[in-house]
Formats: structure tokens, sequence, C-alpha cells
């Protein structure tokens, strides 16, 4: 099977994933007063990121197919939660001894990635009215 193949299938596979269990778990906060939390995605990154920690703990101690880092990692994780890419990038500049990239990496990522959002949705929203 190709590497694209795996990794599309394991993207779609993360998706569906992604939107039930963020769905289910932002349900349950909805019945709570911090209902205007976004908890269901919250758990996704948060449970995506403990998934490639785990992945890649495994993966660096023992062999495995060559078929299932693409589909579990790239395309699974990837689907489920980029978060969980982010995670795994600042943990290896801080494994390799680059922790003020790491830090930088989080403070880019976090800040740039939300200011980001506000310039698309700004630019988005005039084009549109």
């Amino acid at each position: 099977m190709s590497t694209a193949l795996l990794v599309f299938l394991g993207g779609g596979l993360g998706a569906v994933s992604r939107w039930g269990l963020a769905a289910s778990v932002q349900s349950l906060a909805d019945k709570t007063a911090l209902k205007d939390f976004p908890w269901g995605i919250l758990a996704c990154n948060l449970f995506g990121c403990y998934l490639v920690g785990t992945l890649f703990g495994a993966f660096a101690h023992r062999e495995h197919p060559a078929w299932l880092f693409p589909l579990a990692v790239t395309g699974f994780l990837g689907g489920f939660t980029t978060f969980s890419a982010f995670g795994n990038d600042t943990r290896q500049l801080f494994f390799e001894g680059f922790s003020a990239l790491a830090f930088t990496n989080v403070l880019v990522s976090t800040i740039g990635g939300i200011a980001l959002v506000f310039l698309g949705y700004k630019i988005a929203a005039s084009i549109a009215s």
C-alpha cells in the first residue's frame, strides 16, 4: 500500500475520531457552568499529544512495520490534531538541547497562530461585507 494512501486513510479516521471525541466531551461540558470553554478540542489536543508521545516512545525502543508511522502518526494523529505534531516537535527540540528554540516554537506557534486566525477572519470578513 502506498504511503500517501496510508496517510489518507489514517487522516480520515483521525478527523472522524476528533469530531466524535470533541463533540462528546463538549456535550458533557455544555451541561456545566464551564460550557463556554472549548473542552472538546482541548481534550483532542491533549490526548493527541499523549498518543504521539506514546507512539514515538514505542518506535524509539523497538522495531515496527514501515506502514505504521504514516498510518498512525502522520495520518491518524495528523487528522486527529496537528497540535500533536507541534508538541512532538517541541519535545524533540528540548531533547536535542535546543531549549531556547523549543520556547520560541511555543511562543511563535501559539501567539502567531492566534494572530493569524484573527487576521484571516478580519480579511475574510472585510471581503465578504
